[in-house]
């Protein structure tokens, strides 16, 4: 008895129940049936949507755009019925059929959209080309891209096709056959419709080389050097240049702020054809799409970018670059001053009564405080290095000019000198600094932007100011006897007009 129960038990822990696994098994093929019954009701709806934008390719008054559009219609409808035989017939798969009818969808809606915005497209490159607004002005390539759309918008010489493979669409300039006289089949030039919609609304901008070269040169700022040139055994001057291109470092910046210009190669294209248009042989700068002979842009197809890229010669980057650096330099303010200065001249042979005023040692005198200043001036050291009264801060100087006046008994709190940071109620300008004497009289003034950086110009400041400085002073203790020439005498020009 014991062992049957135990086997009973068993029985009832194996029990399996069919009906419910049945009714499962029959849910599941019902829920299946209908998920494949919607996906052909799917299928079967976008094959009517399909068929339907096919007919309803957009038609004219152009006849032969007509019969062009209609020929492809015909074919695309043919191909969409092709891909739901396959698929029904199991032939083909249910993603490659996806895939397919996708690719066919797309090509189509692009090519009807290449038929329609044609006219209106060419309108708008061609208005850019001539623009007068550089901002909304093309270079000459982008016409030539539009002009190479043109053989396939030639209705009796191209042919919209559909690629078996995939189900893309392509259009194709038909030429004729040579083994079948009078006969036309498409040749080796096909674009994809999704090209030439691209070629379509790319706009391949002017590079307003004008403009950048203003940017450019205005970011250089200013270079100013002077030097000291004898003219005679009786005079000298002062020869101030302002030119950045004597700045250091100023090549290196030159071409990076080129390379920089140039990192977009349409911009070089630009340059050659709408700047230079012609080489030093007086071919013109063409691309290879043009089609036209001259200097050739060599342009590549990318399949990356789906576009071209140009792949220039030596020749055309140095001559581009060459241009760019013409245009900027150009822009750069070149100044040349010049201030003559009368040189000291020993008293030999001269009688005491032909000095200016009388006195005998006066330009001896004058000389002599004048050389103990530029000797002072010469002891002025920046950390352990010689250095100058003047240097690059207005502040500083200002220090320095106050220093060397004080040094000398002929100078010493007779010469005030001011900036806007000590009397900002006479002077106006941030980088001027002005000496006066006690009665506020003007004797000089300098801008500190035109002081350059050389050691040797920054001393020809000093001997500048000291030689005003002492004229003045010699002035009035002998009227009459003020001879540079570059100089300003007492009651003067007052300085607050500054």
């Amino acid at each position: 008895m014991a062992s049957y129960y135990k086997f009973a038990e068993r029985q009832a822990d194996s029990f399996v129940n069919w009906a419910e696994i049945g009714k499962g098994i029959t849910d599941m093929i019902q829920t299946e049936v209908a998920i494949r019954d919607q996906k052909k009701a799917a299928i079967d709806q976008a094959t009517r949507d399909n068929l339907k934008k096919i007919a309803e390719a957009p038609v004219g008054s152009h006849e032969g755009l007509n019969t062009w559009t209609l020929n492809y219609a015909d074919s695309a409808r043919e191909a969409i019925l092709l891909q739901d035989r396959l698929l029904k017939q199991g032939i083909l798969k249910l993603k490659d059929y996806t895939v397919m009818r996708q690719n066919l969808n797309d090509g189509t809606d692009e090519l009807f959209g290449v038929i329609k915005n044609f006219q209106n497209t060419y309108k708008e490159k061609a208005d850019r080309l001539i623009s007068t607004d550089p901002k909304n002005r093309s270079q000459q390539l982008e016409m030539d891209l539009m002009a190479y759309t043109e053989q396939f918008a030639d209705f009796s010489k191209s042919m919209a096709i559909i690629d078996p493979r995939n189900f893309s669409v392509n259009i194709g300039i038909m030429e004729p056959d040579p083994n079948n006289q009078g006969v036309m089949k498409v040749g080796k030039t096909i674009a994809t419709a999704s090209f030439l919609k691209k070629i379509q609304n790319t706009k391949v901008n002017y590079f307003d080389s004008n403009g950048a070269a203003d940017a450019v040169s205005k970011s250089f700022g200013g270079f100013t050097e002077s030097t000291i040139q004898e003219l005679n055994r009786l005079q000298g001057k002062v020869v101030t240049i302002e030119d950045v291109r004597k700045r250091p470092g100023y090549e290196d910046a030159l071409e990076s702020e080129i390379n920089s210009l140039f990192s977009n190669p349409f911009n070089i294209t630009s340059i050659l054809t709408n700047d230079l248009v012609k080489d030093k042989t007086n071919k013109p700068y063409v691309s290879s799409i043009s089609g036209k002979e001259g200097n050739v842009i060599d342009l590549q197809f990318d399949p990356k970018t789906n576009f071209y890229m140009p792949n220039f010669t030596d020749e055309q980057i140095q001559s581009a670059r060459a241009e760019m650096r013409r245009k900027i330099e150009q822009r750069l303010d070149i100044k040349l001053k010049e201030d003559p200065f009368n040189k000291p001249q020993p008293n030999v042979g001269r009688r005491e009564d032909e000095t200016p005023s009388g006195g005998g040692d006066f330009e001896a005198k004058k000389q002599g405080v004048k050389n103990d200043l530029i000797n002072i001036s010469k002891t002025f050291k920046q950390g352990d290095y010689p250095s100058t009264v003047f240097q690059p801060s207005v502040e500083t100087t200002r220090e320095n000019l106050q220093k060397l006046f004080s040094s000398s008994p002929a100078t010493s709190a007779k010469y005030k000198v001011k900036t806007m940071a000590t009397d900002p109620e006479d002077v106006k300008s941030k980088n001027l600094i002005v000496v006066t004497d006690n009665n506020n009289n003007l004797v000089v003034s300098y801008d500190i932007t035109k002081v350059p950086l050389s050691l040797e110009g920054r001393r020809g400041f000093d001997a500048d100011v000291i030689d005003k400085v002492i004229n003045t002073e010699f002035e009035r203790l002998i009227p009459g006897s003020f001879l540079n020439t570059g100089g300003q005498q007492s009651g003067g020009i007052n300085y607050s007009e500054f």
